[in-house]
């Protein structure tokens, strides 16, 4: 089997591209989780608006 030797600064870059890749989709998927999060949150008081309005309890 032939020896395959690798540049150090290629494998580092390529590594270095994929992380930054990956860290871009978790920052995207970690905004749109929050964005839900605050979407329900202010349903969630708007009900709460809504029944106090009413005089409703739970």
């Amino acid at each position: 089997m032939k020896t395959v030797n690798y540049e150090f600064n290629t494998v580092q870059n390529l590594l270095a591209t994929k992380i930054a890749t990956l860290e871009i989709q978790l920052a995207n998927e970690q905004a749109a989780k929050q964005a839900i999060i605050n979407y329900a949150e202010s349903l969630e008081k708007e009900i709460e608006t809504i029944k106090n309005e009413r005089g409703e309890t739970e």
